[in-house]
């Protein structure tokens, strides 16, 4: 429940009480006929979940209040009289998406990689939307633009940390960033880039025993190894290990291949859990925004 930040009582003398029969026989938010439209119907030209909801609650809580009514009646005109400022908040607003949901998601720990990247897409709309509004001259506005929070410090973890185009399911990997972590970084460049690296073994054993002919392989009964030709054995460093004998060649291994062979026939498994963790820590820190959001 920590993404209910707060409670409020709905007040008699602010609002009108409408019950259940007055708001279906008024066809204020459904229809009595299947065909019908409702009042919502009509007016909700609303871009994003979270302002369908909202114009929702008004519908079915109408004013009793003058004040606010009027305050509502001028930004209707400040935006009718300023048509761009009318459009630049519906491009910013329609970015954001469902924020609402997705926060109270990060609450229970089920948010999606790919609902976080839009969680930081929304909140990088919100300070243009914050900038305009205050410098709007439109009092409503400008009160709105005085508590909105772009949460910049999480923003920028988002963005340092998570790939741009994460998957949806965290299990499918991909979706810590390069630089986050280094074993992370190490553990892709063994399980994505093995046979770059054994190339670079290959090549700085070729240099340094001087075999032109020695190639590095795998097979399921032996692992990785370095195949010899026999012309060549007598070039072969101490510290190689036989470890099969051929008609015209030797196979060894060194410490480093049975290393890096460890390291690899794990990676895959270590990455999965690593980025879990990552992932998780991060959705940990973004639970401390859950207020501000």
């Amino acid at each position: 429940m920590s993404y209910v930040t707060c409670l409020s009582r709905i007040e008699e003398d602010r609002y009108v009480r409408l019950d259940k029969f007055t708001v279906r026989s008024l066809e204020l938010v459904g229809t009595m006929n299947e065909d019908g439209i409702s009042l919502l119907d009509v007016i909700d030209k609303t871009i994003s979940p979270m302002s369908s909801r909202m114009l929702r609650r008004w519908v079915l809580f109408p004013l009793k209040d003058v004040r606010p009514i009027r305050e509502r009646q001028d930004v209707v005109e400040y935006f009718f009289r300023h048509p761009d400022m009318k459009e630049l908040l519906e491009a910013r607003l329609a970015q954001i998406g469902d924020l609402e949901r997705i926060i109270s998601k990060v609450a229970v720990g089920r948010v999606s990689p790919r609902e976080v990247v839009q969680l930081k897409v929304a909140l990088r709309d919100i300070q243009p939307i914050k900038e305009s509004c205050l410098h709007s001259g439109e009092p409503s506005l400008c009160l709105i633009g005085e508590q909105l929070n772009a949460c910049s410090i999480i923003c920028e973890r988002i963005e340092k940390e998570i790939n741009l185009n994460p998957p949806v399911l965290l299990n499918k990997g991909n979706v810590i960033a390069s630089g986050v972590n280094e074993e992370l970084d190490e553990l892709r460049a063994i399980a994505f880039s093995g046979k770059d690296y054994l190339l670079q073994v290959q090549q700085r054993e070729i240099e340094k025993t001087g075999i032109s002919s020695l190639k590095i392989a795998f097979n399921n009964v032996f692992g990785y190894y370095i195949e010899v030709r026999n012309t060549h054995k007598d070039k072969v460093p101490p510290e190689w290990i036989r470890k099969q004998t051929l008609v015209n060649a030797e196979r060894y291994i060194t410490e480093e291949l049975k290393e890096y062979e460890e390291k690899i026939l794990g990676a895959e498994e270590k990455i999965l859990g690593l980025e879990g963790r990552l992932f998780n820590d991060l959705v940990l820190c973004l639970m401390d925004y859950i207020a501000p959001v």
